[in-house]
């Protein structure tokens, strides 16, 4: 028969927690909710998986403080077994712990459980503090799974839907993309010029799908030999080739069960995409020197700027690679074909460098957004983010105004025999030589910025100089 005793407060316990109890035998439920309630548990019992499934349902959709923080399950029971109502909760409730009831003869069976996604098993006859103990160890497991959950969200804020700004039609299809294609694990190809965004639109996908929890790995193709790049994806094995002294795991390893993110994937060497092909067919890689195939669950997101249906065509891409990748193709329309959302984004971006920057700044003046607007901008909204950021470091007033962005103006042409060391081209040779040197200085500046589409960083390395002091030499000649 079963036993328990009296039940005293334990140190560290977890008080007043629902907990949902699935068993067909009515004397072995009406124990277990003794025992529990008796510790200042609030206590469901259910004399099916059916029931309890039903119970869970319901709960999900009242309040958090009625939702159940623990589910007990006999594993025999004959509509809906405790192992199919494992299965339910761990696909459904993820952060719901479960401990099954087993007796001594079926120890096999609770291992099952445990390998299923049972948290632990408590077995019968029960002993209280035996139970208890195990009980509160389970609850707090679930408490910590919950502030996980409740961190990774907060983590994944920058990278979602509220990072991608814009109210065009297009953008608003994408945004419908995103969503539909989120929960699945389709391979998906983002298409668009270079600047439009394409990393966004993988982070969004990735953090709004059941991956999210998961590591998101991102590379760039172009930026690796091939080599390197294989090494890279792959990992190598030890002595695969000169330098490989010892074996080292690929991103795709890495990347288990998240996702991993190829950008720039027009430009794999045919070796690397045949590998990549070799994944996507079944799943399955080999380390760089290596004998035998691995498999990992990697979710995969590419990007790139170029027409890979044009490369196929001119005999420069795999066609099965092709098709493997546009499986779920997103295409981003350059900004030029979105002028619309050119406030928008600007606002957005001036906001988050004022913060930055510590500047109380209001927006634009309506001469400095006519300017935005009527811009081209080649380099898509990258180029725009760095406009409004070089704005935002010269501007001394509340709102940015034209001043501020007469970089976008189109340049005046120098003389065709004008350089560095021709002083000749001098705005005006009876100024001191300091300021002719300060004009020819912004001059340069302005023309790196210019040929970077306001990239500062790109400006400062045409320059030869660091990007602080390309930073600094740009506000003082604004002061």
């Amino acid at each position: 028969m079963a036993r328990y005793g009296p039940c005293h407060p334990r140190k560290g316990r977890i008080l007043s927690s629902h907990i949902l109890i699935a068993d067909d035998d009515p004397a072995v439920l009406a124990l277990l909710e003794t025992i529990l309630k008796e510790a200042g548990h609030t206590v469901t019992g259910c004399l099916s998986g059916h029931a309890a499934l039903g119970e869970l349902r319901s709960s999900s959709n009242q309040p958090p403080a009625t939702s159940y923080q623990l589910l007990l399950t006999d594993l025999k029971m004959p509509d809906l077994d405790g192992f199919a109502l494992l299965e339910q909760v761990r696909r459904d409730y993820p952060d719901l712990p479960v401990l099954v009831i087993t007796s001594s003869q079926s120890v096999p069976d609770a291992v099952r459980a445990l390998k299923q996604g049972a948290l632990d098993y408590v077995q019968k006859p029960f002993e209280a503090q035996g139970l208890l103990a195990t009980v509160d160890s389970a609850l707090e497991v679930g408490r910590l799974r919950r502030e996980s959950r409740l961190l990774a969200a907060e983590l994944a804020k920058p990278y979602g839907f509220d990072n991608i700004v814009g109210d065009d039609p297009a953008m608003k299809q994408v945004y419908s993309l995103i969503r539909d294609v989120a929960s699945a694990n389709t391979t998906v190809l983002v298409e668009g010029e270079s600047g439009t965004g394409k990393e966004l639109v993988a982070q969004a996908i990735h953090y709004a799908g059941p991956r999210g929890r998961k590591p998101l790995v991102k590379v760039n193709c172009v930026t690796l030999s091939e080599t390197l790049l294989e090494s890279e994806l792959f990992g190598h094995e030890k002595g695969a080739f000169t330098g490989a002294i010892a074996s080292k795991r690929g991103l795709f390893e890495i990347a288990a069960d998240g996702t991993l993110f190829l950008d720039e994937i027009g430009e794999l060497t045919p070796s690397t995409q045949a590998k990549l092909l070799q994944f996507l067919q079944d799943g399955t890689f080999r380390r760089v020197g290596g004998v035998h195939d691995l498999r990992v669950d990697v979710r995969i997101i590419a990007a790139t700027n170029r027409n890979l249906k044009e490369m196929v065509d001119q005999s420069r891409y795999r066609e099965d690679l092709y098709y493997r990748l546009h499986v779920f193709p997103i295409s981003l329309p350059p900004l030029r074909d979105r002028k619309g959302d050119v406030p928008r984004l600007a606002r957005h971006f001036l906001g988050r460098f004022a913060a930055e920057m510590g500047k109380q700044l209001r927006g634009f003046t309506p001469g400095a957004l006519r300017l935005l607007e009527t811009h081209d901008w080649p380099g898509n909204v990258r180029e725009l983010e760095n406009a409004v950021e070089r704005a935002a470091v010269l501007c001394k007033s509340a709102q940015v105004s034209e001043t501020e962005l007469a970089f976008l103006l189109p340049p005046t042409q120098p003389p065709a025999n004008w350089s560095v060391m021709d002083h000749s081209v001098t705005p005006n040779d009876t100024l001191p030589l300091s300021q002719r040197v300060e004009t020819f200085e912004a001059e340069l500046i302005r023309q790196a910025l210019q040929a970077s589409s306001g990239n500062h960083t790109q400006a400062a390395k045409i320059l030869g100089l660091k990007r602080t002091t390309l930073l600094a030499k740009m506000k003082k000649l604004a002061e």
